[in-house]
């Protein structure tokens, strides 16, 4: 039995800039993102022929059949055909968040699947051929106006600084710095459920339309992962300039597409804003999933107690350095 375990991830700047309709028309885009210690676990095993179906799978729903081209799930489907694999296999999924939650879970998911389909096949891979052929499948094959940034975030794990050139390449920069930031960003980080899930797609496929009109604003977004990287690199980091970056990159953000934020999503906001939050922003492509704010460990209390009075749920996140990592059970 082969098990994967692969990182979800929080973007804190630069994302849009990695849609190929982006930086193939402006040299490059970049990303400034972190893994977190929530995970997308893929299980892969040979399956019994006591079972008369020959293909088991278990996510969000069950799947049995006896064809690989009949497989209703579409990352699962491609990654078979891609890696040539048409064994009796049985698949299961389990998740640590809910999916189309804004933590990029389908990248997660597909770089992990991948990870444990090569280790089923007997063969080593990079992070990098990892998120590049996770990133092909998803963009390629399957046609979805998504980014690579999250391909790269789970096959890689830790803080980094991405760069996707106008080439297809991509440069990964990790971001050395001490625990003590580290625990400062994450100590000031409160997340909050929301409780909406919706699929990226429909915001994105918008805002890949809009990219010529955004241009500016994707210019600014662009920037602004550098300038977090340049504060973290600084000897004195504020907290203050990191969340202020942050609250900019939100504002702008909103503008790509119309549904990036609404009415109740901007209330929250405020609220946070209102009881003392230094800045932040919804994870993803927005219109639900987490929302993410900063705020001093003084003004926390309140923030939170407010908050759930709206029903949102507050949550803890911290960093993963791992990346995508498989285990085999005897």
């Amino acid at each position: 039995m082969i098990i994967s375990k692969t990182p979800l991830r929080i973007s804190f700047a630069g994302g849009g800039t990695d849609l190929p309709s982006f930086y193939k028309e402006n040299e490059y885009g970049a990303a400034l993102s972190v893994a977190i210690d929530n995970y997308i676990y893929v299980v892969v095993k040979k399956h019994s022929s006591l079972f008369k179906e020959r293909i088991r799978l278990n996510y969000s729903e069950t799947e049995l059949v006896d064809d690989v081209d009949k497989i209703k799930n579409p990352i699962i489907r491609e990654c078979l055909k891609f890696l040539h694999i048409d064994d009796r296999l049985f698949i299961n999924t389990i998740a640590d968040a809910p999916g189309s939650s804004g933590l990029g879970s389908s990248s997660a998911f597909c770089v992990g699947l991948l990870k444990a389909l090569y280790k089923y096949k007997g063969i080593i891979v990079s992070p990098g051929r990892l998120a590049e052929e996770a990133a092909y499948i998803e963009i390629e094959k399957l046609a979805r106006p998504i980014g690579k940034q999250d391909h790269y975030a789970a096959a890689y794990g830790g803080l980094n600084y991405y760069c996707f050139r106008s080439n297809g390449t991509v440069s990964i920069a990790p971001v050395i710095v001490s625990e003590d930031i580290i625990n400062t960003i994450f100590d000031c980080m409160v997340s909050f459920w929301t409780g909406i899930t919706r699929p990226s797609e429909e915001v994105l496929l918008e805002q890949d339309k809009n990219n010529n009109k955004n241009r500016d604003n994707l210019l600014a977004m662009r920037q602004q992962a550098k300038d977090l990287l340049d504060l973290l690199n600084c000897k004195e980091f504020s907290i203050e300039s990191f969340s202020k970056i942050i609250h900019e990159g939100w504002m702008i953000k909103k503008k790509l597409a119309s549904k990036v934020s609404n009415l109740l999503i901007d209330k929250w906001y405020g609220i946070a804003l209102k009881n003392g939050a230094l800045g932040g922003k919804i994870s993803g492509a927005g219109a639900g999933g987490f929302l993410n704010v900063f705020a001093e460990k003084t003004k926390q209390d309140k923030i939170i107690k407010t908050l759930q009075k709206e029903g949102l749920v507050q949550f803890k996140f911290n960093i993963d350095y791992s990346g995508s990592k498989v285990s085999i059970l005897e």
